[in-house]
C-alpha cells in the first residue's frame, strides 16, 4: 500500500483513538472498526471487541447491533444466541431497523407472532427487506391474519425501493388477482423491473405469460412461441416431454426449473445438462446461463458461452463481455474491446450498459455521456435519471436547464433514489428549477436522510441548527443528524459539527471535528482550526501549525484566510514582519472580492514604496498562477 495512504490512515486512527479515550461514543465504535479492519493499526479482533463493547454498553445502537451480529455468527466471540438477542433488543429499543429485522428472523420459527411484529417495526422504519417480510407474512397468514391488500401495500413499499424479490412478489399478486384486480400488464411491468436486476424467477414468470406474446423479450432471435407452448408450459412433465423430443426452448426452461427449483427439486447438475443441450442448439438464454455458471469456475469456458450469446444479440451477454474485457483483473483485459461490447449492449437497450457508458464518457465526452444516461433513464433506471438530472443542472453535455434537472431528479426520487431525493431537496431549498419551498425541501431531505444519505443528513442538521422558514430550531436534532453524516466521513458535516460544538463552548470536540474535515480538504474547517491553534483553545497553542493551516485554507480560495495572512505579515504575528508579503496577500484577497482585503490593500499601498508594490503584485500573480495550475 502507498506509504502516504498508510500515514494518513495512521493519523486518522490516532486522532480517532484520542477522541475515543475522551469518551466520544462514535469514536469508540470507529476505533473498534479500525482494529477489526486493520485501518491505521495492526488488525486485532480482541481490541476491536473491547472498543465496540464499550460503545455498546454506553448505549450506542450501531455498536450494539454489531456486537449482536458477532454473538449470532460466533465471529471473534463464542457463539451465543441468547446474548445476540439481548444486544439486538438493546439496539432495537433505540429504533435500529436492522436489529428489528434480525430479531424477526431469529423469532420466525418459535414465535411467528413476535417475528412478524419485529418485521413490522423494521418495515415502518423504511427497511425494504423487512417490508418484503411483512408482505410475505400477510400473503401467507404467518403470524397475522391473511390479508392480500396489506401484502400488496408492503410489497409495493419494498418494490419501490428497488428490491427485486418484492417486485416479483407484487407481480404475482397482479397475476392471481390477490388483493388487487387481476392485471397481466401491470404484472409484466413489475416482472420486468425484477428481471432487469437478473432476478431469475421473474425472467421465468415473464415466459409463462402468454398475453399477446408480451412475456417474450423481442429481438433476440428466438421467434414467436408456437401455439402448443401455452399448454405444455402448465406442468413440468409437459416441459420434460417437449425437452426430450429436442425442443430447445423447452430444454432451456427445464434447465431453469431445475436451477431454481420451480416445480422440480433443485438440481444444479440436471440444470447444466439441459442448459448445455439447449445451448448447443443455439439458444442464447441457455448460453448465457452456462456462461454465468462457469464464470467463477473456468473463465475461458465462460467467455466462450458469453461470446456465443452476445453474437446472437443478447444484451445481457454483451454487457457481461464489456465488464470482463474492461476489468483489469481479467486475463482478457482490453478496454477498447470492453467499450465496444458495452456499446453493443446499449444499442440493444441494456440499461446497465448505457449507464456504464455514461460513466465512461463523463470526463471529456459529456454529450455522449448525457445521451447514454438519457437512454438508460428512459428505461426507468433511477440511477441514470439522477445522473441525467445532474447533467442538466451543470450543463454538461446538454444545455443548462434547471427545470429539466428538477424533472429527472423528481422521477428518480419517486423511485426511492436517495441522492435524487437529496438533490430534489436542494432544488426546493434554492428555488432552482422549481418554486422555493422550504417545507418540501425538508421532506425530501428527510426521505433521503432516512435512507442514510450523508449529504441529506447534513442538510437536515443544518436546517435544524439555523431554524426558520417553518423549521423549528432544535440543536439536539442538529447534532444527531450532523453526527450521522460526519460518522460516514461527510466533510461538510464534520465541519458543521465543529461549529455546533463551538456554539456550546465544547472546544475540544470542535477541534476534533474541524481537524477531521481539514484533513479532507475543507478550507473553512482548516481556517477555524488555525484560529484555535493560534489561540490555544481546545488544544495546545501551536503557531507554526496555525500558519500552515492558514496557508492551506488560503490556497483553497478562502478569502478570510488570505486576509488573515496579510495581517499576520503586516503585524509580525507568528511570522517575520514582511510588508511586501503582507501586501501580496491583501492583493490576492482583494481580487477575490474580500472587502477587508480591499481596505487593507489600499492602506498598505500607501505605506509601501512603488517598487515594493510592484514586487508584491508580481508575487501575488505568481501565486495565483501556481494555484490555478495545481488545484
Amino acid at each position: 500500500m502507498d506509504t502516504k495512504i498508510i500515514s494518513k490512515e495512521k493519523r486518522a486512527f490516532n486522532s480517532t483513538l484520542k477522541s475515543a479515550r475522551l469518551g466520544v461514543l462514535e469514536s469508540q465504535y470507529e476505533v473498534g472498526l479500525m482494529y477489526a479492519n486493520g485501518v491505521g493499526v495492526v488488525q486485532s479482533f480482541e481490541q476491536a471487541l473491547i472498543w465496540i463493547r464499550q460503545a455498546a454498553e454506553r448505549g450506542f445502537a450501531p455498536a450494539q447491533y454489531l456486537l449482536a451480529t458477532r454473538y449470532a455468527s460466533g465471529v471473534a466471540v463464542e457463539q451465543d444466541e441468547h446474548k445476540a438477542i439481548v444486544w439486538y433488543l438493546k439496539a432495537a429499543e433505540q429504533g435500529h431497523s436492522k436489529a428489528f429485522l434480525k430479531l424477526g428472523k431469529l423469532y420466525s420459527t418459535p414465535h411467528p407472532d413476535l417475528s412478524t411484529a419485529c418485521f413490522v417495526k423494521a418495515a415502518e422504519l423504511g427497511l425494504a427487506e423487512a417490508q418484503l417480510a411483512v408482505g410475505n407474512a400477510f400473503a401467507t397468514g404467518q403470524g397475522v391474519e391473511q390479508d392480500y391488500q396489506q401484502a400488496h401495500y408492503w410489497y409495493r413499499s419494498s418494490a419501490e425501493q428497488g428490491l427485486a424479490a418484492a417486485q416479483y412478489a407484487i407481480a404475482n399478486l397482479y397475476v392471481d388477482g390477490q388483493g388487487v384486480s387481476q392485471d397481466l400488464n401491470e404484472a409484466l411491468i413489475w416482472y420486468r423491473k425484477a428481471a432487469s436486476q437478473h432476478f431469475a424467477a421473474a425472467q421465468v414468470a415473464m415466459e409463462f405469460i402468454d398475453e399477446s406474446g408480451n412475456g417474450r423479450t423481442k429481438g433476440r432471435g428466438r421467434g414467436r412461441r408456437r401455439s402448443v407452448a401455452t399448454e405444455r408450459r402448465r406442468e413440468s412433465d409437459g416441459w420434460s416431454k417437449a425437452a426430450e423430443l429436442g425442443d430447445a426452448d423447452a430444454r432451456y426452461h427445464l434447465g431453469l426449473m431445475y436451477d431454481l427449483g420451480l416445480g422440480l427439486k433443485e438440481d444444479a447438475d440436471q440444470a447444466e445438462v439441459w442448459y448445455l443441450l439447449a445451448a448447443k442448439q443455439g439458444d442464447a438464454r441457455a448460453q448465457l446461463a452456462l456462461a454465468k455458471k462457469y464464470e467463477d469456475i473456468d473463465e475461458h469456458v465462460s467467455l466462450g458461452w458469453y461470446l456465443k450469446a452476445a453474437e446472437q444479440g443478447d444484451p445481457d451477454a454483451q454487457f457481461a463481455l464489456g465488464r470482463i474485457y474492461s476489468s483489469a483483473q481479467s486475463a482478457e483485459h482490453d478496454s477498447l474491446v470492453g467499450v465496444s461490447w458495452y456499446a453493443k449492449a446499449g444499442e440493444y437497450g441494456n440499461p446497465h450498459a448505457l449507464l456504464t457508458l455514461g460513466h465512461l464518457f463523463s470526463s471529456g465526452m459529456e454529450h455522449v455521456a448525457a445521451a447514454s444516461f438519457r437512454r438508460a433513464a428512459e428505461f426507468g433506471m433511477a440511477e441514470a435519471q439522477f445522473l441525467l438530472g445532474q447533467q442538466y443542472a451543470a450543463g454538461k453535455g446538454v444545455e443548462h436547464d434547471p427545470h429539466l434537472a428538477f424533472k429527472w431528479f423528481l422521477t428518480a426520487a419517486e423511485q426511492g433514489h436517495s441522492q435524487a431525493q437529496c438533490a430534489l431537496g436542494v432544488s426546493y431549498l434554492s428555488g432552482n428549477g422549481v418554486f422555493k419551498d422550504v417545507q418540501q425541501a425538508f421532506l425530501w431531505f428527510q426521505k433521503a436522510a432516512d435512507q442514510g444519505d450523508p449529504k441529506a443528513q447534513w442538510k437536515m442538521g443544518s436546517m435544524y441548527a439555523s431554524g426558520g422558514d417553518g423549521v423549528k430550531q432544535d440543536l439536539r436534532q442538529a447534532f444527531i443528524w450532523c453526527h450521522k453524516a460526519a460518522d460516514m466521513g461527510f466533510v461538510a458535516a464534520q465541519a458543521t459539527l465543529g461549529v455546533l460544538y463551538a456554539r456550546i463552548k465544547n472546544m475540544e470536540q470542535a477541534v476534533i471535528w474541524w481537524a477531521k474535515a481539514a484533513e479532507q480538504g475543507d478550507s473553512e474547517a482548516a481556517y477555524n482550526l488555525a484560529l484555535m491553534c493560534s489561540k490555544g483553545e481546545g488544544l495546545a497553542q501551536d503557531q507554526d501549525r496555525a500558519f500552515d493551516l492558514f496557508v492551506d485554507a488560503a490556497a483553497k480560495g478562502l478569502l478570510n484566510a488570505q486576509s488573515r495572512l496579510g495581517v499576520m505579515y503586516a503585524t509580525g504575528e507568528s511570522v517575520a514582519l514582511d510588508p511586501v508579503e503582507a501586501h501580496k496577500w491583501f492583493v490576492i484577497a482583494a481580487q477575490g472580492g474580500d472587502e477587508a482585503g480591499k481596505v487593507n490593500c489600499a492602506r498598505s499601498e500607501l505605506l509601501l514604496e512603488p517598487k515594493q508594490v510592484v514586487e508584491a503584485t508580481r508575487r501575488a500573480k505568481a501565486w495565483m498562477r501556481h494555484v490555478r495550475r495545481n488545484p
